[in-house]
């Protein structure tokens, strides 16, 4: 099984602006108040990861309890929104607008040069290794980054490029021909990506099996999330600014991914964490929040040692799978 190690000169600045991050923060609990306001109508789930009803509590994220599963390590928000509270939330809420209207539009030149290329080559190169080079179709679901068509379109593999339930309308910014898709009508796909997806879904077993059941046989699915394995959020923990719901409902670990992979019937290609922020991340948080107490070793790197070795710690991060920035890639099993 595959893991990767990138370095793209990526600062969080470039694709979470403060100021636009701070105010979809702010307009996100806010709509959380609103829209799940109703504790009766929370639901108790088991571990969204590998399913195990063990967990205890480890802790409060403004009024939403994070629990940890005994058994595979993952965090996760009990008791949640329902699946029909959260499409209703995505659907009407100021913070989905916001996102749309303007997060996701005024970082697209950043998120394309750092992020859009590199998923499309990563992609690209193991469909092109492992895939099913007949299935030559490839779908993004509820995309909000069209610029990644003109990606794909470039690599000459996909015959049929898909944009699954968009966010933004495609031809915003993607200067290639896309159709758009529902999620049901989606049947022997080649390529299917989900980026920043899974942590904000109801179920991520139930929205596994709909991806699986999309794919070609051989056809590889592909998504990006965040991992309460990585550094940053290991260190943070309730203090992490950026955690907040219904964005973060799970935060699987590395162990989690791969179980709930194995039960979902897909076969694992490729677990890494190529994440290049994590040092900064912890060194702005402690900036911004005086309560933060760090271990003596960490206090030390961040204020004593200089730019190399933090990024040579940031690289070891990577190799071990120990950043929170965590993609995968999982191939649908022949029957």
């Amino acid at each position: 099984m595959k893991r990767v190690v990138v370095s793209s000169g990526l600062k969080e600045a470039d694709i979470r602006p403060p100021a636009l991050m701070s105010e979809f923060k702010r307009l996100s609990i806010q709509d959380a108040c609103e829209f799940f306001a109703d504790e009766s109508q929370l639901v108790e789930v088991d571990c969204p990861a590998c399913g195990s009803p063990e967990r205890a509590p480890a802790f409060r994220r403004y009024d939403f309890l994070y629990n940890a599963c005994s058994a595979c390590g993952s965090v996760f928000v009990s008791p949640r929104p329902s699946d029909e509270a959260l499409t209703h939330y995505y659907a009407h809420s100021r913070a989905s607008r916001f996102r749309v209207e303007h997060f996701s539009r005024d970082t697209a030149k950043a998120r394309r040069y750092h992020l859009l290329a590199s998923h499309a080559n990563w992609m690209g190169q193991l469909f092109d290794e492992t895939g099913n080079r007949e299935a030559r179709s490839y779908a993004d679901l509820n995309s909000y980054s069209p610029e990644i068509f003109d990606e794909i379109r470039a690599l000459g593999l996909f015959d049929t490029l898909l944009s699954v339930d968009p966010l933004l309308p495609v031809n915003g910014g993607a200067g290639t021909p896309v159709q758009t898709a529902a999620m049901p009508a989606l049947a022997g796909v080649g390529a299917i990506s989900a980026f920043e997806k899974l942590e904000h879904q109801f179920s991520p077993f139930a929205y596994m099996g709909v991806v699986r059941g999309a794919l070609a046989p051989d056809g590889l699915f592909f998504f990006t999330t965040r991992t309460i394995s990585g550094f940053d959020l290991q260190v943070l923990w309730d203090k992490t600014p950026y955690i907040f719901v219904p964005e973060h409902l799970n935060l699987l670990s590395i162990e989690g991914i791969t179980r709930l992979i194995a039960r979902s019937g897909l076969e694992l290609v490729e677990l890494s964490t190529p994440g290049q922020l994590d040092i900064e991340l912890v060194r702005h948080a402690v900036q911004q929040d005086p309560s933060i107490t760090l271990p003596p070793f960490l206090e030390y790197l961040l204020e004593r040692r200089d730019a190399l070795a933090h990024a040579d710690f940031q690289e070891f991060l990577q190799k071990h799978r120990l950043s929170s920035h965590v993609r995968v890639a999982a191939k649908r099993i022949k029957e």
